[in-house]
């Protein structure tokens, strides 16, 4: 017992202190080399310790058996940034790392999607799997297979080019079983909805009413025109409005979508020259399975490379006051903590008899301040010095990332256009 405890007490001195100092002495380390051994060590001892003192703890669960199929689900987000998943690398902005590690795991991600889909098709009983086996279903794990391995050779793409991008070598980023599959999910999602023809009927239900909106406040003599487009995504939007002559800036937080555009506007040569199957671990809500490796090529049109793009949070990348003649926000100002600094902040971007241009709906998410109806956004609005035109209050029907055949249809749509006069 004795020994036990002056093991416990002196390992972390010898390992925290002593090495590293020895370490130093030699010269052969940096300072930065001896803050980043430190707080690895420090983590390293904690665990050691908790582990050799606690009679209940237990071995850590295989990496074959977490349960990556629960970030899997439509719609569900990737989880935030928990002070920066690049910590270990703090020149990094936050979330990059975590992103490219995502990319970079896709295959073994979608993989164990497979392998939970799998066991419960093995978990039958003989009579059952014989009667699934005369269905033809094995054969979907091969086929999904094969277009795990197309969209692989994809995410590894928008990986690597992300790595030279951002200057981070070959090193590890972050413990690779802290990759998420959703990330990646969601920006395959998102791509073929902005990006393919697939996305083309989405895209026609509500670009034209922010395009028109636009045109008709400015009189259609936008060109030159300073538009900013926060939360952009993929950057279909903010690229067709650039397409009218528009000066747009895109601001985008979400680095699945940052690096898949910086792939489509800076690494590729021709229309429609990549390949995915954005659905193929997607099963449920289908009238035919075939749908599951529908394969969507894209881009379907050039994006604009007049668009600037500014990377970060929409609260804190623009201090200049009154530096926008519009802001055109799509299914965005639900996503914030705080509606009430969503709409004070687009207030404060624009000039004098500007234009807010905002479309999508209020599905505000559990960690929202504020779930307001639609007229109480608009009194909110009003509260804040935006001349509210209730003529221009449009509902439309408007379905997002819908998989092709599939029984399952989110319809959303509101449409309201802000204007600021002073």
């Amino acid at each position: 017992m004795r020994k036990s405890i002056f093991l416990t007490r002196f390992l972390p001195l010898l390992l925290c202190v002593v090495f590293p100092l020895y370490l130093a002495l030699r010269g052969s380390t940096s300072l930065s080399d001896i803050a980043l051994l430190l707080s690895s060590l420090s983590e390293r001892v904690e665990v050691l310790h908790v582990a050799g003192t606690s009679p209940l703890a237990a071995p850590p669960a295989p990496l074959s058996k977490i349960a990556f199929e629960a970030s899997a689900e439509p719609g569900k987000p990737p989880r935030a940034p928990e002070g920066g998943r690049s910590k270990i690398y703090p020149s990094l902005p936050d979330g990059l790392a975590h992103c490219i590690n995502s990319f970079e795991q896709y295959p073994f991600l979608a993989e164990q999607v497979l392998q939970r889909k799998h066991a419960r098709y093995a978990n039958q009983t003989p009579a059952q799997k014989a009667i699934s086996n005369k269905l033809g279903y094995p054969t979907h794990f091969e086929n999904a297979r094969k277009g795990i391995d197309v969209n692989a050779r994809f995410s590894e793409q928008i990986a690597h080019i992300a790595r030279e991008k951002y200057h981070t070598g070959q090193r590890a980023l972050e413990d690779e079983e802290d990759a998420e599959f959703g990330v990646v999910d969601l920006a395959f999602g998102h791509l073929s909805r902005d990006w393919s023809t697939q996305g083309a009927k989405e895209r026609q239900a509500v670009f034209p009413p922010v395009l028109d909106g636009l045109e008709q406040h400015f009189g259609g003599n936008g060109r030159g025109k300073k538009v900013l487009v926060p939360g952009s995504g993929m950057g279909r939007l903010a690229s067709d409005i650039a397409d009218l002559g528009y000066d747009v800036t895109a601001n985008e937080l979400d680095y699945g979508s940052i690096l898949t555009y910086h792939l489509l506007t800076n690494h590729t040569s021709s229309l429609h020259q990549h390949t995915l199957q954005p659905f193929v671990t997607k099963w449920t809500h289908q009238a035919n399975p075939s749908s599951r490796y529908t394969a969507l090529t894209v881009p379907d049109h050039w994006p604009n490379k007049a668009v600037k793009l500014v990377e970060g949070d929409f609260l804190d990348m623009f201090p200049r006051d009154g530096e926008f003649d519009a802001v055109v926000t799509l299914f965005f100002i639900d996503i914030g903590t705080n509606v009430v600094d969503f709409l004070s902040n687009i207030h404060r971007l624009l000039k004098p008899g500007g234009v807010w241009i905002n479309l999508g709906p209020l599905k505000w998410g559990t960690h929202t301040a504020l779930q307001l109806s639609a007229e109480e956004v608009l009194e909110l609005a009003d509260m804040l010095g935006f001349d509210v035109d209730h003529t221009s209050r449009k509902s439309i029907d408007s379905l997002y990332v819908e998989q092709p055949e599939t029984f399952l249809k989110f319809i959303y749509g509101e449409c309201l256009a802000f204007s600021y006069e002073e």
